[in-house]
C-alpha cells in the first residue's frame, strides 16, 4: 500500500554563496508571470537535485547523482524524455532490476543461444563474399539489455494534457520499487489544461509519493492551496515564498489593526485567531471565483484598486479585510500600490 504524500518530509535547499535557504515541501506551486523566471529557478532545482550544481546543500548535504530520482519536464515537452530507454534512465533502471517470472531467465537463455547461433551464421555468409577477412559482431550483452535497446515506447494519448496525467504511472513505480526520494519538476504544469483537468492533476499529487515543483503562470483554484501547500512567486528571477493563506491571512488581519498597547495587540489576535473570524475569511478567500490572490502572483503589475482598470490586471477587494491581505502581498512581493 502506498503511503500517503502528505508524511514526506520537508526538504530544505541553502545556497552557500548567497546564505539563502528555501524550504520545500510535498507540493510546490511556483506562480509567476511570463519572463519572471520560472524556467530558470526549476532548472537551478533540476540541477541541484541531480547533484551538477555544487553551490547549494540540500538537506545539509551536498548531492550527488542518484540521490533523487528526478523526472524533468520542460515547457514544451510531454513525458517522452522521462520514457525514453537510454542508458541513464530511471524507467530503464526499473526494468533492469525489476523481477520476472521463473520462466523469464529460461526464456532469455533460449534467446542468447539463438543469438549466437545467428551471428555464427552471419559471420559464415560474410566470410564466403569476403575471403580472409575477420568478423567483429559486438558483445550484445544480457539479452535483457538487448530488448531494452531494440523497444520504442509509445503512449496513446491526444494532446500534452493526456500525456501528462499518464506520467503518475512512473513516478508510482519509481515511488514504490526504489528507496530515494523521487522529484518531479513540471514548467508550466497547467499550459493546456482546464480548471477540471487541473483539480484532477492536483488529485493525483495528493495520492503520490513524491515531490513535485510545478511552475504556472495561470491562476489554479485556490480552493486546493492548504497548509503544507507551499507557495512562491517568481518575481525578476527572485522566488519569493509566501505562507499558505491561512496565515496570510491571520497575519493581514492582525498586524494592519491599530492597536494602542501590547494588551490590546495580544487581546485582538487571539479574538481573530479563536473567534473563527480568520476561518470565515480563509473560506471566503478560497472560495473567491476570481482567484484575485492569486492573479497577484502571476501579474507582472497589478493594481489595487475599488473599480476595473481597463488595460490593467486590476484586483478589486469587496471587504476591508480582503484589502488588508491584498495589501500585505503586495508588499511582500515589493509591487507598488499606488500603479493606478
Amino acid at each position: 500500500m502506498e503511503n500517503s504524500g502528505k508524511l514526506l518530509s520537508v526538504i530544505t535547499v541553502f545556497n552557500k554563496e548567497a546564505k539563502k535557504f528555501y524550504e520545500f515541501s510535498r507540493l510546490n506551486l511556483i506562480f509567476g508571470y511570463a519572463g519572471s523566471g520560472k524556467s530558470t529557478f526549476l532548472s537551478l532545482l533540476s540541477s541541484i537535485f541531480t547533484g551538477k550544481d555544487k553551490h547549494h546543500l540540500v538537506n545539509g548535504t551536498q548531492t550527488v547523482a542518484k540521490d533523487f530520482n528526478v523526472i524533468y519536464l520542460g515547457t514544451d515537452d510531454g513525458i517522452s524524455n522521462p520514457l525514453k530507454l537510454s542508458s541513464k534512465s530511471l524507467l530503464r533502471r526499473i526494468i533492469a532490476e525489476s523481477k520476472y517470472s521463473d520462466s523469464f531467465d529460461q526464456s532469455c537463455e533460449q534467446m542468447f543461444k539463438g543469438m549466437n547461433q545467428a551471428q555464427e551464421e552471419i559471420e559464415g555468409r560474410i566470410k564466403e563474399i569476403l575471403p580472409g577477412s575477420t568478423v567483429k559482431i559486438t558483445d550484445s550483452g544480457h539479452p535483457l539489455d538487448f530488448l531494452i535497446d531494440n523497444m520504442t515506447i509509445e503512449i496513446e494519448g491526444d494532446s500534452s494534457s493526456e500525456e501528462k496525467k499518464k506520467l503518475f504511472g512512473l513516478i508510482r513505480s519509481l515511488s514504490s520499487n526504489t528507496a530515494i526520494k523521487t522529484i518531479v519538476l513540471i514548467d508550466d504544469f497547467n499550459d493546456d489544461f482546464d480548471e477540471e483537468t487541473t483539480l484532477k492533476f492536483l488529485e493525483e499529487i495528493d495520492k503520490s509519493n513524491a515531490y513535485f515543483f510545478l511552475t504556472t503562470k495561470r491562476s489554479t483554484p485556490q480552493t486546493y492551496l492548504e497548509e503544507g501547500v507551499k507557495i512562491f512567486a517568481m518575481r525578476e528571477f527572485e522566488a519569493i515564498p509566501l505562507p499558505d493563506i491561512k496565515t496570510l491571512l491571520l497575519n493581514s488581519l492582525v498586524e494592519n489593526q491599530e492597536y494602542k498597547t501590547f494588551e490590546e495587540y495580544i487581546t485582538g489576535k487571539g479574538y481573530v485567531e479563536n473567534s473563527g473570524l480568520a476561518e470565515m475569511f480563509l473560506h471566503y478567500i478560497q472560495g473567491d471565483e476570481k482567484t484575485n490572490l492569486l492573479r497577484i502572483l502571476t501579474a507582472k503589475s497589478p493594481v489595487l484598486a475599488h473599480e476595473n482598470i481597463p488595460g490593467k490586471v486590476t484586483i478589486v477587494p469587496i471587504s476591508t479585510e480582503e484589502e488588508r491581505l491584498y495589501k500585505s502581498v503586495f508588499e511582500s512581493l515589493g509591487i507598488p500600490l499606488d500603479q493606478n
